[in-house]
């Protein structure tokens, strides 16, 4: 038996009119993941994250896996995002590559609903963000040094509801191309009592000594492993081969 199951949220790199012609991908084209019949049967319910690009023509490329609540979940949400089709990003009218944190949620719809076994990230988008941390430029847009001096990342990560408020302690790491880690997020964060996710804004300043490339953003939650994505950093964007760096990692 097969069952589909619904994206998390839903991924639209939108295109923000503050930027003119400068604007992000929009998806227009969208399959939902099967559920695999061993996990449904079980009641096992998880997200999958991947990053990847999303390219000149607005298709999904150089997908790969970043975390998974359960190996089954994988090659059906990789199946399923490899179809997506979108509109794509464009900088002064001119369609360019960007890059994509894409999660795909897997869930029964019955009183279990959300029971995830540990909190994983939903949703992570990452902006280039001004000196106040306001956002300069679509989701997915290369950070440029000396341009850009904060990066803005606004994750929803899910966990199991549970009838009692509660606090738990995230921390965000960010990983450099040759594997530096910087700490740019530790703080206990506020859960709801029966809330299925919680929202943490994550705005860092983008350090000078900080490198080119592909960089990872990792979080964890009481010190245990809670996914993540990417963004990358460019100082010329139109020079910098984003598929190659992607594809050294």
């Amino acid at each position: 038996m097969k069952r589909s199951c619904p994206l998390f949220g839903a991924f639209f790199l939108g295109a923000v009119s503050a930027f003119a012609q400068t604007k992000g991908a929009e998806l227009q084209k969208y399959q939902e993941a099967v559920y695999p019949e061993s996990l449904f049967k079980s009641q096992q319910q998880g997200n999958v994250l991947l990053v990847g690009r999303i390219d000149k023509e607005g298709r999904i490329q150089d997908l790969r896996l970043f975390a998974a609540s359960f190996s089954g979940f994988v090659d059906p949400a990789m199946a399923a995002v490899k179809t997506w089709q979108f509109k794509p990003a464009t900088r002064d009218g001119k369609p360019v590559d960007i890059a994509a944190n894409v999660g795909v949620r897997f869930r029964v719809k019955n009183d279990k609903r959300g029971a995830v076994p540990q909190p994983i990230l939903g949703d992570l988008p990452v902006f280039p963000a001004d000196a106040s941390g306001a956002k300069a430029a679509p989701e997915g847009f290369p950070i440029r040094p000396g341009i850009d001096p904060k990066l803005r990342a606004e994750a929803v990560l899910d966990v199991e509801p549970q009838p009692k408020p509660r606090k738990m302690t995230v921390r965000v790491e960010a990983t450099s191309p040759t594997g530096r880690p910087y700490i740019v997020f530790e703080s206990p964060v506020a859960v709801a009592g029966g809330a299925a996710d919680v929202r943490v804004s994550v705005v860092a300043p983008v350090g000078t000594d900080w490198e080119e490339g592909v960089w990872n953003l990792r979080f964890l939650t009481d010190g245990r492993e809670a996914g993540g994505g990417q963004f990358w950093l460019a100082r010329d964007p139109s020079r910098f081969d984003f598929a190659a760096a992607l594809r050294r990692r």
